[in-house]
């Protein structure tokens, strides 16, 4: 005879849990849950004036029966790693059966002043301690300051992650005045480079080579660490007949080129060597006479 199913309390907490969060989450925000993910419980979109709004958020659901002045938990750094690098804010919400009420903490905000400082430690797991401060409410028009926080969380994620948008809501926006981290500021360089180089293949298709120009002359002096950001400047001064001036943008990128000691032992097989690139390069100057 085959031993009966077990159904412990603590699986049917969580999964009370679960719903309990689930329900008040969708008062303002379309809910689906992933069953394929052992960190992340609700995968969630907001939605305003019943409008889905594309704004995504996560959220990681715990249920418990002890929650008094705080409740804490030990969560492993593998874990909360895993939740600062999705693209989308994430929140960990807990169910307090109790008093049937459900709380909810920012991942973000934590990361960034509580649990950095712990993740230099020799520790495997951070205690993670939760007030009751914010409360995930059920009804209509109850959640402000959580939906607040959804918002800010994806503007700041954005922002690290070198995309930045202005703050706050309606038609005035606000860009606070910040000191950049070193990561940050390497993650902007890199979105202004990429974007200016689509908007010059876009000018050049449209034929207007003079915004082309320009936004290709400022890449060269915002970046002068890619050779290629001068091998296009080379390309332009060749078709404008300015044939001294592409010489010597093409001297520049092998100039770039010859600096490079990384290039051959990071490039992928396909990819030719950094003296393959350089000899293309000499083609292109002896094209000009």
């Amino acid at each position: 005879m085959t031993s009966p199913l077990k159904f412990p309390w603590n699986r049917k907490l969580g999964k009370i849990g679960e719903f309990e969060i689930s329900k008040r989450l969708s008062y303002f925000s379309k809910v689906t849950q992933d069953e394929n993910d052992v960190a992340i419980d609700f995968v969630c979109q907001l939605c305003e004036n019943e409008i889905l709004s594309g704004k995504y958020f996560f959220v990681q659901a715990k249920g418990t029966q002890h929650f008094d002045e705080h409740w804490g938990k030990s969560i492993a750094k593998k874990t909360i790693l895993y939740w600062v690098k999705q693209p989308f804010p994430v929140f960990l919400v807990v169910y307090d059966e109790v008093n049937q009420e459900c709380y909810w903490m920012s991942v973000t905000e934590q990361f960034n002043n509580v649990w950095i400082k712990q993740m230099a430690t020799d520790s495997k797991t951070i205690y993670i301690k939760m007030d009751r401060s914010n409360v995930l409410e059920e009804g209509e028009k109850k959640n402000s300051a959580f939906i607040g926080k959804i918002k800010h969380d994806s503007t700041l994620i954005n922002l690290i992650r070198g995309h930045p948008q202005l703050f706050g809501e309606g038609y005035i926006k606000r860009k606070p005045l910040l000191l950049l981290p070193k990561e940050v500021v390497s993650n902007f360089n890199d979105s202004v480079r990429i974007g200016i180089n689509y908007l010059i293949g876009h000018y050049l298709i449209l034929k207007d080579i003079e915004t082309a120009t320009f936004l290709c002359d400022f890449l060269t002096k915002f970046d002068d660490s890619h050779y290629d950001h001068f091998v296009l400047m080379g390309r332009i001064n060749d078709v404008l007949g300015n044939k001294s001036q592409a010489k010597l943008n093409f001297e520049q990128a092998i100039s770039i080129c010859e600096r490079d000691k990384n290039w051959d032992s990071k490039k992928r097989p396909s990819d030719p060597s950094i003296d393959e690139v350089i000899e293309l390069i000499r083609k292109e100057i002896e094209g000009l006479e």
